[in-house]
């Protein structure tokens, strides 16, 4: 009888989620799932269309992260359960490495290999043929895996259908719509301080970065390669799923615009691109810097073909550069309304599942 009540309470309650990427949709899924009615905002025409589907594509166990320990073993628990959701949307067979350079690192390869054990990463010392190994004071290869985006958003999206989430595309949840749910779960990312319209209060200051991702041919000696250059001014590549394709990213040159406040700032300029999956031959672009800082430790990356270009706003917050941390915060904003500040993707079970501890009590 009493879980009768609390399933008829749950029914009876309605509850909005703001942002429909990968956070977003697992916390809607995981409250329809539980009885709840949920309408899922999305202002882009698809789901997953920003950050979460504009990424590294990594599924990270920790290894990035050897200055913030939490960030890492964050990642590396939550692995379990973003496998066991979306497991089908995870490759596995590619190799990956982490390059610790001789300068400019902010770890030596001592610091590293402690860390790997610290965190009981597992590693394997490696030396790559890819880069001067003169320049690398350590290299491991460890155990990660990459996300294939679309096979991601294909299950999501089954899953929205299956537990029958009234989807709200191309729709901005507005703030004077907060009084028409019984619950609010904030998942915008980028525009997390968009409906605190009138709560001034309850904005914060984030830190938000105009991120290129370029998407490439390499050559083949390159075929199922992750390669990260760590823990400085460096780059890293990884395989783009099944597409044969490579992303690269760079901690200075991949980032075009950075600013601290409520919301990002996104020149006019950029707005064509932001957000609309690879652009062909895009106007502005860093793609030479990338390469050129990349071929120093790699020279054959010079005869990469530039496929495209991918252009996002990631979100972190300010003053964690000393430490690099990503954490993924749940907090509970008033009585009704729950903010998701999401870290890495593959914390994105583990952050809905605490959202609807939160929502049930």
């Amino acid at each position: 009888m009493e879980s009768q009540v609390f399933l008829v309470r749950f029914t009876t309650m309605k509850i909005a989620i703001v942002g429909a990427g990968i956070f977003g949709g697992t916390v809607a899924i995981k409250l329809a799932e539980a009885g709840f009615g949920v309408d899922l905002f999305e202002k882009e025409g698809d789901i997953l269309q920003a950050a979460s589907g504009i990424n590294q594509y990594r599924l990270h166990r920790g290894y990035h992260y050897p200055r913030s320990k939490e960030t890492a073993l964050s990642s590396k628990r939550a692995e379990e359960s973003f496998r066991r959701d979306y497991g089908e949307a995870v490759i596995d067979q590619h190799e990956h490495y982490y390059c610790i350079a001789k300068e400019k690192s902010r770890v030596s390869g001592a610091d590293f290999l402690k860390f790997c054990y610290d965190c009981e990463l597992e590693h394997e010392k490696a030396e790559l043929p890819h880069v001067k190994n003169h320049l690398i004071d350590f290299t491991v290869r460890g155990k990660e895996a990459v996300i294939d985006p679309n096979k991601l958003r294909a299950i999501a999206r089954e899953k929205i259908l299956k537990n029958k989430i009234n989807l709200l595309l191309n729709q901005v949840f507005e703030h004077n719509q907060i009084d028409d749910y019984d619950a609010v779960v904030n998942c915008a990312y980028a525009n997390l301080n968009s409906i605190f319209e009138n709560m001034p209060e309850a904005k914060q200051n984030y830190q938000f970065e105009l991120c290129e991702k370029m998407v490439l041919r390499l050559p083949e000696k390159f075929k199922n390669k992750s390669i990260v250059v760590l823990d400085g001014p460096f780059f890293c590549i990884d395989p783009y799923s099944d597409t044969g394709f490579h992303v690269m990213g760079n901690v200075v040159h991949a980032i075009h615009v950075t600013n601290v406040g409520h919301f990002p700032h996104i020149p006019k300029e950029f707005r064509p691109l932001m957000n609309r999956g690879i652009v062909k031959n895009p106007q502005i672009t860093n793609v030479a810097k990338l390469l050129e800082s990349a071929a120093y430790f790699m020279p054959e990356i010079r005869k990469a073909e530039h496929v495209g270009s991918m252009y996002t706003i990631r979100t972190v917050l300010p003053d964690v550069d000393h430490t690099d941390e990503r954490p993924t915060l749940v907090t509970r904003v008033n009585d009704k309304i729950i903010n998701v500040f999401s870290g890495k993707l593959g914390n994105c079970v583990e952050a809905a599942e605490e959202v609807l501890n939160l929502v049930k009590n």
